[in-house]
């Protein structure tokens, strides 16, 4: 068996070596590099951040070859290990040519190597007539001279492990290969998936830098790939959301994003106000008593509201994070089962408010109990220029629960933030608690109905909206408190007692307030009874600091009086509508409308070809992007 763990780590290694390799040839392939890398040693650091990828795609490379060698241990058939040795030629050409291709796209397109890139090569005469003899010779002397050194390397070191112990019988090599195999195989899953954790590993945990250039540096150009196609397994075919004309879909929903005029409610004392936005996990409407919901979860937001300008009819418009959190800060609209910020080589065409405020002094940061991996969540913040990046990992001191640091430990961290932060800023925070499988420690005063199917879910949300008050209460006492907007809003909502369908907008209903100290004094406690929907915030704000918001297609601005009352929203496999006259909502895979309320069949119809429509155009901007 010492062989085979001889070969085990040799070939690992072996594989990360040729990952350096490539690294550096990557660079050199894009010198000079100028200002894309502002820091040196965020230079340094590309060519070891990425190494959760690196080891990822090591096992990928390794553990069918070790299947090979252990059969030839077994049996004692050189062509097992004679099929290892072809093997790991063909997965080093792979490599090689995604490597190589890799560095020279990146040089044309400014983008890593994905399946967009190798759609072309369905049509191989298409590529050649582009491509000239002279790259293309380029690029097999590239490959020849990266793979045929790698190869004799491999068979000169590593594949000389494998050799037969003779004093071991057939019988006994037998279990102890299975079983070394079985283990291995275990272990290098875990390390594929990025650990034990709830959440799957993906192309962000390389990202740490502000730098594009240095990220994408630190991601392995195969992991990459593979990662792309997983992405685009799980994108449904367009026939699915298209039932009409994109002209004809644009036709029906113009009306609610044409406004009489161009008119601006001023609600802020200060054209230039520091922005903090809370994002509450999952919070409900169903859970505020001030919004219509049930008695005593939320007595801190009920007492804030009375302090602040509370949306009595505000929707997400999405159903998990990874959609709320960019419908949020740019104004980005959710498809069922799509969000955009899992597709990295989309990412940098999207719009953010961290960007726009970027030239007028603003810093940004964003804070996350959690892991910011979620959802590609990590490098879609560092896109868009937020700055300073905080999650689990940077604050080992506090204890965990399941899916990260819980809100009494970072509702206090935030407050730091906050006293440090140089003003104008615009700081973020992302509550924990409330996501299953609700692990908050400690006891709370308040209990939900013991008939509540929701139960646990209910009394999170107190748990949290106790540690919401606290934060408000030592954050009144702050000298920036007073020049500073705060925007409290859910990233989507959640299942309640009052068990609403999913595509039912009462779903969808979730808490909006804007407080603080740069709110005009005679909208505190004021409601504002319009529809409104997350994706409506970043026009708002821009239009607030009297600043051009034509970017946010999708956004609106809540405080023109002549902006329709209306929002749309996505659950999993449906689409739905709302405006002051009703609802309706359909499964986007038939038109049949599952949801009405309020309306007449005519009605519901043009309704509901209203949320197929934004849906369609939405998924034709997704597709379409580069």
């Amino acid at each position: 068996m010492k062989s085979i763990l001889k070969y085990t780590f040799s070939i690992f290694i072996f594989w990360l070596l040729v990952f350096f390799i490539n690294r550096l040839f990557f660079v050199w392939y894009q010198w000079p590099i100028g200002n894309r890398i502002h820091l040196q040693t965020d230079l340094l650091n590309a060519f070891y951040k990425g190494y959760k990828l690196d080891f990822a795609t090591a096992v990928m490379y390794s553990l069918l070859p070790l299947l090979l060698q252990i059969l030839y241990f077994i049996t004692e058939k050189k062509i097992f290990k004679n099929i290892a040795l072809v093997l790991m030629g063909m997965f080093l050409f792979i490599y090689a040519a995604t490597g190589i291709g890799d560095a020279g796209l990146y040089k044309e397109w400014n983008a890593k190597m994905n399946l967009q890139a190798l759609e072309h090569f369905k049509n191989p005469s298409e590529v050649f007539e582009i491509i000239s003899f002279k790259l293309q010779l380029s690029f097999l002397l590239m490959l020849s001279l990266f793979t045929i050194p790698f190869y004799y390397a491999y068979k000169k070191t590593t594949h000389s492990h494998i050799q037969l112990e003779e004093k071991s019988t057939a019988k006994n090599r037998f279990y102890k290969s299975i079983t070394y195999f079985l283990i291995a195989t275990g272990i290098g899953v875990i390390i594929i998936r990025g650990g034990l954790t709830g959440i799957p590993m993906n192309q962000s945990a390389a990202y740490f830098s502000r730098d594009v250039l240095a990220n994408d540096i630190a991601v392995n150009p195969f992991y990459n790939v593979l990662q792309d196609l997983t992405i685009k397994q799980n994108i449904p075919d367009e026939s699915i959301y298209k039932f009409r004309s994109n002209e004809d879909a644009q036709k029906l929903i113009a009306e609610d994003f044409i406004v009489e005029k161009d008119s601006t409610i001023a609600v802020l004392n200060t054209k230039r106000p520091n922005i903090a936005i809370i994002f509450l996990e999952s919070w409900s409407a169903d859970n505020v008593a001030v919004l219509g919901g049930i008695e005593g979860c939320t007595p801190q937001f009920n007492s804030l509201s009375k302090e602040g300008l509370l949306f009595t009819k505000a929707y997400s418009n999405a159903y998990v994070s990874d959609q709320g959190i960019p419908a949020v800060l740019s104004a980005y609209p959710s498809v069922s089962r799509v969000a955009i910020v899992n597709q990295p080589a989309k990412v940098p065409s999207l719009h953010c408010i961290s960007e726009d405020l970027l030239p007028f002094g603003y810093s940004s940061s964003f804070m996350f109990g959690g892991d910011l991996i979620y959802g590609n969540l990590r490098g879609y913040l560092l896109e868009k220029k937020f700055v300073d990046l905080k999650e689990d990992i940077d604050y080992p001191q506090y204890p965990k629960g399941k899916l990260g640091i819980h809100d009494e430990f970072m509702f206090p961290e935030f407050l730091k933030t906050l006293n440090e932060a140089k003003p104008p800023f615009l700081n973020c925070f992302f509550t924990t608690s409330t996501h299953m499988p609700y692990d908050y420690p400690g006891k709370i005063n308040w209990r939900s109905a013991a008939n509540d199917v929701e139960k646990q879910y209910t009394e999170s949300v107190h748990y949290s909206d106790n540690e919401l008050g606290k934060f408000f209460t030592e954050a009144k006492k702050q000298a920036w408190y007073q020049n500073t907007l705060f925007i409290v809003v859910a990233d989507h909502s959640h299942n309640t007692i009052k068990q609403h369908e999913a595509i039912a907008p009462a779903h969808h209903h979730i808490p909006l307030l804007f407080l603080g100290g740069a709110l005009k004094p005679e909208w505190k406690g004021k409601t504002w009874d319009k529809i409104v929907s997350q994706l409506d915030i970043p026009s708002t704000i821009l239009r607030q600091m009297e600043l051009p918001s034509k970017n946010y297609v999708w956004s609106r601005n809540m405080f023109n009086p002549y902006t329709p009352s209306s929002a749309y929203y996505v659950v999993f496999g449906a689409v739905g509508y709302i405006n002051d006259i009703g609802s309706a909502g359909s499964h986007q895979q038939s038109n049949y409308i599952l949801h009405s309320k309020n309306l007449d069949t005519l009605q519901a119809t043009k309704l509901n070809n209203k949320a197929t429509s934004f849906q369609q155009l939405v998924y034709e901007d997704v597709k379409n992007r580069k």
